[in-house]
C-alpha cells in the first residue's frame, strides 16, 4: 500500500508531464539543445517528447560542449533525423575554430526542407565565407532567412522564395551577378536588410509589398531602383564614404510617396547633394522621421540638400543630425546665408537633435533657420564636443538665446563636453 501511495504522490506532483504536448514543446524552446535532448531519459513518456520541439538552436554554447568536430556533426545529424514534427525555426552558428563540411551543412538544410521550415538563420563566424548550401533553395516555405558570411554563386531559375517575408544578408559575397536573380525570386518581401555585401552592382526591388529597406556598406551601392517599392515606409541607406561610381535614380526619394522614416549615412548624403536640386521635387507627405549621419556643415551643398529634404516633408516631426567633421570655423567662410530662406516653413517639426564635434558659422545659421521657421517646435537639442574650444561656450549660448523663435514653447538645450571643467 505504501508503494502504491508513493507512486500516486509522484504522479500527482508531476504536473509538467500532464501538460498538453504543445505547451511542453513551448517550454522546451527555452532550453539549450543538449538539455532538450536529455529530457528523453526522464521516463518512457518523455523519450520522444523532444522530437516535437518546433525550434532548434545550435549556437556557440552547444559547440563549446562538444569536444570534437565529429561529435557535433553527429549530434546535429541525429537530432534532425529523429525529429518527427515540423521545425518552424532553425538557427546554426558555425564557430570560428570548428569547420563544418559543405556536405554536412547541405544535408542538414535538405532535411529541414522536408520539415516545413519557416525561419532559417545561418551565421558563419569563420575567417572565410562559407559556400551557401544549395539545399536552401528547396526550402520553399521559408518566411524569414538570415545569412551571415556566405558565398552565393547560384540561384535557380524557378521561383526561389515566394513566401519569404524577411531577408537579412550580412557579409555575403555574390558571384556571377546572382543578386538580381535572388531579388527577382522574392516577390513577397516586406523587410530587406543588406549589410556589407560584395559583388553586386545594383539593387532592384521586385517586391511591391516591401516596407523596410536597409542598405549598409563602406560606400554607396552603385545603383538602387525602388520604382516597384510603392509601399516602402522605412528606408536606411548607410555608408561611410562617397566612393567612385554610383548611378542612383534621380527620383529615388521623390517616388517614395508613403515613406515614414529615412536614415542616411555620410556617403549617401554626399551623393544626393551632388546634383541638387533635381533629386528632390514634390512632397514626402507621410515622412515623419529623418536621421542624417555624417553631415558636413562646412559643405554648403550638403546643407542645401538637408533644407530641401525638410521643405519636401511638410509633416516631418523628428530630425536628428550627426556631424563627424572636426572643422571649427566661426569666420565668414562656409557660411550659410540665412536671408535666402525666408520662404521656408517647417510647421510640422516637433523635435530636433543636432550632434557635432565642432562648430562653424553654418552650424549656428542652420539652427537659426530651424528656430525661425518651425512654428510647432518643442525641443531643439544642440550637443557639441568642444574639447579645447571651451572659450566658445559664452558666444554659442548667446547666439542660441538671442535667435528668433517661431515657436513660443520651444525649449533649446545646449549640451557640451567642456574638458576644462
Amino acid at each position: 500500500m505504501k508503494k502504491k501511495k508513493a507512486d500516486h504522490d509522484d504522479n500527482h506532483n508531476d504536473r509538467i508531464s500532464n501538460l498538453p504536448k504543445d505547451v511542453i514543446a513551448s517550454i522546451m524552446e527555452y532550453l539549450p539543445i543538449q538539455d532538450v535532448v536529455k529530457t528523453s531519459i526522464l521516463s518512457p513518456k518523455w523519450r520522444y517528447t523532444w522530437t516535437s520541439v518546433p525550434q532548434l538552436e545550435f549556437t556557440n554554447a552547444f559547440f563549446k560542449k562538444c569536444k570534437h568536430l565529429e561529435t557535433s556533426n553527429v549530434i546535429i545529424t541525429r537530432v534532425l533525423l529523429l525529429h518527427n514534427d515540423p521545425i518552424q525555426k532553425f538557427t546554426l552558428c558555425i564557430p570560428r575554430n570548428i569547420p563544418i563540411s559543405t556536405k554536412c551543412l547541405n544535408d542538414w538544410i535538405l532535411n529541414l526542407s522536408n520539415k516545413e521550415i519557416k525561419i532559417l538563420k545561418l551565421v558563419n563566424l569563420q575567417c572565410y565565407p562559407f559556400q551557401t548550401p544549395i539545399g536552401i533553395f528547396s526550402c520553399q516555405g521559408l518566411t524569414h532567412l538570415d545569412l551571415h558570411s556566405f558565398k552565393l554563386s547560384f540561384v535557380p531559375d524557378f521561383g526561389v522564395f515566394n513566401s519569404l517575408v524577411n531577408l537579412h544578408l550580412s557579409d555575403i559575397r555574390f558571384e556571377s551577378n546572382v543578386s538580381e536573380s535572388l531579388m527577382l525570386g522574392c516577390p513577397s518581401l516586406v523587410t530587406l536588410d543588406i549589410s556589407y555585401c560584395l559583388g553586386f552592382e545594383c539593387i532592384i526591388v521586385h517586391s511591391p509589398v516591401l516596407e523596410v529597406l536597409t542598405v549598409q556598406g563602406d560606400q554607396p551601392t552603385n545603383s538602387i531602383c525602388l520604382k516597384k517599392a510603392e509601399n516602402l515606409t522605412h528606408l536606411a541607406l548607410l555608408a561611410d564614404v562617397l566612393g567612385n561610381n554610383f548611378e542612383t535614380d534621380s527620383n529615388l526619394i521623390k517616388g517614395l510617396s508613403i515613406i515614414k522614416s529615412i536614415y542616411l549615412g555620410e556617403g549617401y548624403i554626399k551623393m544626393f547633394s551632388i546634383d541638387f536640386p533635381e533629386r528632390l521635387q514634390g512632397s514626402l507627405n507621410c515622412l515623419k522621421n529623418v536621421e542624417l549621419y555624417g553631415v558636413d556643415f562646412t559643405q554648403t551643398r550638403e546643407l542645401l540638400f538637408v533644407i530641401a529634404l525638410l521643405e519636401s516633408s511638410p509633416n516631418l516631426e523628428k530630425l536628428l543630425i550627426e556631424s563627424h567633421s572636426n572643422n571649427m570655423d566661426l569666420g565668414v567662410s562656409h557660411t550659410l546665408d540665412v536671408s535666402k530662406y525666408d520662404h521656408c516653413r517647417f510647421n510640422g517639426l516637433l523635435t530636433v537633435n543636432i550632434i557635432v564635434k565642432n562648430v562653424c558659422n553654418s552650424t549656428l545659421n542652420f539652427i537659426r533657420i530651424l528656430l525661425a521657421k518651425s512654428t510647432s517646435l518643442e525641443v531643439l537639442s544642440f550637443n557639441i564636443d568642444l574639447g579645447r574650444g571651451h572659450y566658445l561656450i559664452p558666444y554659442i549660448s548667446r547666439v542660441l538665446q538671442q535667435t528668433e523663435r517661431a515657436s513660443q514653447r520651444v525649449e533649446v538645450e545646449f549640451i557640451y563636453d567642456d574638458l576644462m571643467d
